[in-house]
């Protein structure tokens, strides 16, 4: 599929998901609520955790690109999935680098001379090169999980075309995405075990979100998604 395909999805059949659709994608079946109980469980086990939800929520993203119900099948094979996973991790760290490198200078020149213009510009480009690639990111991680295209995790230019794109859906599905993630945090008030598990709904929410901002144009069939 080429990049000029995807650029059809402007069309007006194109429905943005809802809010209510997308809280509710993980925990509307067992299957979801299955998953999420284990995510959660496993992050018990960091970093090997947070790299298996990775992978899974990819691998809950290609479903959804594919059409194939059920969604959530678990985490097996584990390995497979930890392997999806951890190739995003790095994505994740190429992406945020740029930003790193310059923050370290910009920190060490205000170690050495305190605050000057030179380290007043270093941290604004650090600052500006990190939220190019965390609005960057999504875009990158739904076209890889949807095709399984890993150009799209290590060419940022690609991801970041995909994201402007996807317009005000995209925006959408980031206030979506950083309502779920605020929520998550009510998680904590179970002694701080509640997180591990409500995070894990709430990154389930953000994959979803993205989807269907990118490569999703209509919600799935209520019988596919209960599936």
């Amino acid at each position: 599929m080429t990049d000029q395909a995807d650029e059809d999805d402007s069309s007006e059949s194109w429905h943005p998901v809802t809010w209510r659709e997308a809280f509710r994608f993980p925990i509307e079946n067992a299957a979801g609520r299955r998953d999420t109980a284990v995510g959660g469980t496993v992050l018990f086990v960091p970093p090997v955790g947070w790299i298996l939800n990775l992978g899974h929520r990819l691998d809950v993203v290609y479903r959804l690109a594919q059409g194939s119900p059920p969604y959530f099948r678990g985490f097996t094979p584990w390995t497979q999935t930890f392997k999806r996973g951890l190739q995003a991790f790095f994505a994740i760290v190429a992406y945020l680098s740029p930003s790193g490198i310059v923050g370290t200078a910009a920190l060490a020149r205000w170690y050495v001379d305190g605050v000057d213009t030179a380290t007043v510009v270093l941290a604004a480009v650090s600052t500006v090169l990190f939220v190019l690639a965390i609005f960057t990111l999504p875009g990158g991680m739904t076209i890889n999980g949807a095709r399984r295209d890993m150009s799209y995790l290590y060419r940022p230019d690609k991801a970041f075309r995909r994201a402007q794109e996807g317009g005000r859906r995209y925006l959408k599905s980031w206030a979506i995405a950083l309502s779920a993630i605020s929520l998550s945090f009510v998680g904590t008030l179970g002694l701080g075990v509640g997180y591990l598990y409500t995070s894990v709904w709430a990154w389930q929410v953000v994959g979803y979100a993205f989807s269907r901002a990118l490569v999703l144009p209509t919600p799935p069939a209520d019988d596919d998604r209960r599936s």
